[in-house]
C-alpha cells in the first residue's frame, strides 16, 4: 500500500512538472565568430574530462556534437521577440539521422536575466490528417491532444495557438561538454552554438550557454540551486580570465538574429527591391540610349 502511495505521489509530481514546465539557469555569452575554435578546444580541455572540480564539487565531462533546424513562430506583430519569448518546432541530428523532434515555448526571463522557464510538446507532424489543425503552419507540428495546453501557456501573452505564423528558420551545429556527478546523474552543459540563418543571406552568430540540468534545479530546494548556481558562476568566471572579449549576452537565438536580420544588408535589399528593379531598368535603358547615339 505504501509503495502504490509513493508511486501515485510521484506520478502526480511528475504530471506537475510536465504542465507547468522546467525552470532554466543559463549564462548565454557572446563569442565572436573568429574565436569559436579556440574556445571550444579550451572547453574540451578543461571540462571535457573525467575528473572536473567545480567549488568542490566532483564532476565528469565528455563532449558530443549535434545539428539543429530550428523553425521558430510568431504573430504577426513580432510581440514574442519583443518579450524574449520563443517558440520554435526542433529537429535534432546526430551523425546525419534525426534523432528527435519536439516543441519548446520558453517564456520570459527573471529579473536577473538568468533564469526562464520552459514547456516541452511532443512534435507530431499530422500527414494522415487533411483537416485546418493539420494544413496550419504551426499546429500541424503540434498533437491535436495539446492544442488546449498550448493555448493554456500562451494565454498570458493574449495569443492563440492558430494566430502564430512562421517566423525564420535558423540551423546551428551544437558542441556541447555534459558535465554529470560521481552517481552518472546529468548537473550542468556547456553548449556552444555555432548559428545560421536558413535564407539568403545566411547571417551567423556564435554563442555559448552555460546551463544547469533543468529537471535537477527545477526539483531542488532553495540551497540545493544555490549550489548549482555557484557552479555555474565559477565557471563562467573560468571563461571570462581566459577569454576577457567574452559578452553576456541573454537575448534569446530568435531575438538575436531578428535584430541581425532587421539591421543587415540583405534586409535592405528585401524591404527596397521594388525600387532596386526599376532603378536597374532604368539603368539598363540609360546604358542603351547612350549606346545607341554612339554608335
Amino acid at each position: 500500500m505504501i509503495r502504490k502511495i509513493m508511486f501515485l505521489v510521484l506520478c502526480l509530481h511528475a504530471s506537475l512538472v510536465v504542465a507547468q514546465g522546467r525552470l532554466e539557469s543559463e549564462y548565454k555569452l557572446a563569442i565572436p565568430n573568429d574565436q569559436v575554435d579556440e574556445v571550444w578546444n579550451y572547453l574540451q580541455h578543461t571540462f571535457g574530462q573525467a575528473a572536473v572540480d567545480l567549488g568542490g564539487i566532483q564532476l565528469h565531462g565528455k563532449s558530443a556534437t549535434e545539428i539543429f533546424i530550428d523553425r521558430y513562430f510568431d504573430v504577426e506583430d513580432g510581440r514574442f521577440s519583443e518579450a524574449e519569448i520563443s517558440l520554435r518546432h526542433r529537429k535534432r541530428f546526430v551523425d546525419g539521422q534525426l534523432i528527435k523532434q519536439l516543441i519548446q515555448l520558453k517564456t520570459p526571463h527573471s529579473e536577473d536575466k538568468v533564469i526562464r522557464k520552459e514547456i516541452k510538446f511532443e512534435a507530431d507532424d499530422n500527414k494522415q490528417t487533411t483537416d485546418a489543425h493539420a494544413r496550419h503552419a504551426f499546429l500541424k507540428h503540434l498533437k491535436y491532444a495539446d492544442k488546449e495546453r498550448m493555448a493554456y501557456h500562451l494565454s498570458p501573452y493574449d495569443v492563440r495557438p492558430d494566430e502564430l505564423q512562421a517566423a525564420l528558420k535558423l540551423k546551428q551545429k551544437r558542441q556541447r561538454i555534459y558535465l554529470s556527478d560521481e552517481a552518472g546523474e546529468s548537473f550542468a552543459t556547456l553548449t556552444l552554438d555555432e548559428v545560421q540563418h536558413a535564407s539568403f543571406p545566411f547571417q551567423t552568430f556564435a554563442e555559448l550557454e552555460l546551463e544547469l540540468n533543468e529537471i535537477r534545479y527545477t526539483e531542488a530546494d532553495d540551497q540545493g540551486r544555490t549550489e548549482m548556481e555557484k557552479v555555474n558562476s565559477e565557471i563562467k568566471n573560468r571563461l571570462f580570465g581566459k577569454f576577457p572579449m567574452l559578452k553576456v549576452d541573454q537575448r534569446s537565438k530568435y531575438r538575436k538574429m531578428r535584430e541581425l536580420v532587421s539591421t543587415g544588408w540583405g534586409q535592405y535589399i528585401y524591404g527596397n527591391v521594388e525600387w532596386l528593379f526599376l532603378g536597374s531598368i532604368t539603368m539598363t535603358a540609360f546604358v542603351l540610349f547612350v549606346k545607341d547615339h554612339r554608335s
